[in-house]
């Protein structure tokens, strides 16, 4: 795939992306057999997502909650010194805890693979933005910080954020409300299908 199109694509999945999951947490509900084990693995991936997207909310702030691209500053402390996405993969850490609650590795690679591929535009898409506005800037950046994965401790990584915790927390009421109802899914389907199998 180009970059135009990719970025073409990842502009429509940017304005959508509150909504994308959907259809997947109705298909995980239905194929999920979560146990013990599951909860147990998954709980601690999700607790680790969570708290890197609450690390980065308090260097981006609010701006990420809307369905317009836009940034006032090239955000590249706290999570940012260490990968250029940290709340991608932030995302990344929850799903993989979401759907190894669920217990259910064919879907699971089938929910990765739609990730892999809304991410593969997205970023794209958000940096060909972030290029036009900050060019020298960004160019700089993205020759000294990894796209996703960090690869070690890099200057800035503790730098103090502009943001507080409780800014932080606030623009993710949404997505504890999500996360909270998507767990309480997985434990019903869990429940349900126990009893049927009784």
């Amino acid at each position: 795939m180009s970059l135009a199109l990719a970025r073409i694509i990842g502009e429509a999945l940017f304005r959508w992306r509150d909504l994308l999951p959907v259809p997947l947490v109705a298909g995980l509900a239905r194929v999920s057999r979560p146990s013990p084990v599951t909860w147990a693995l998954g709980l601690p991936l999700i607790a680790a997502g969570e708290a890197l997207r609450l690390w980065a909310l308090r260097h981006i702030g609010p701006t990420t909650r809307t369905r317009e691209i836009c940034a006032d500053r090239l955000v590249q402390t706290g999570p940012y010194a260490l990968t250029r996405n940290p709340l991608y993969l932030a995302n990344l850490c929850k799903v993989a805890g979401f759907l190894t609650i669920a217990g259910h590795p064919g879907f699971g690679l089938f929910v990765l693979v739609c990730y892999a591929f809304e991410y593969a535009t997205v970023i794209p898409f958000e940096e060909g933005f972030l290029e036009g506005k900050f060019p020298d800037e960004f160019a700089e950046y993205r020759g000294r910080v990894p796209v996703l994965v960090p690869q070690g401790l890099l200057a800035g990584w503790d730098a103090p954020a502009p943001h507080s915790w409780g800014e932080a927390l606030w623009s993710e009421r949404r997505t504890f409300g999500s996360s909270g109802l998507l767990l309480g899914l997985l434990a019903f389907s869990g429940w349900w299908k126990e009893g049927r199998r009784a």
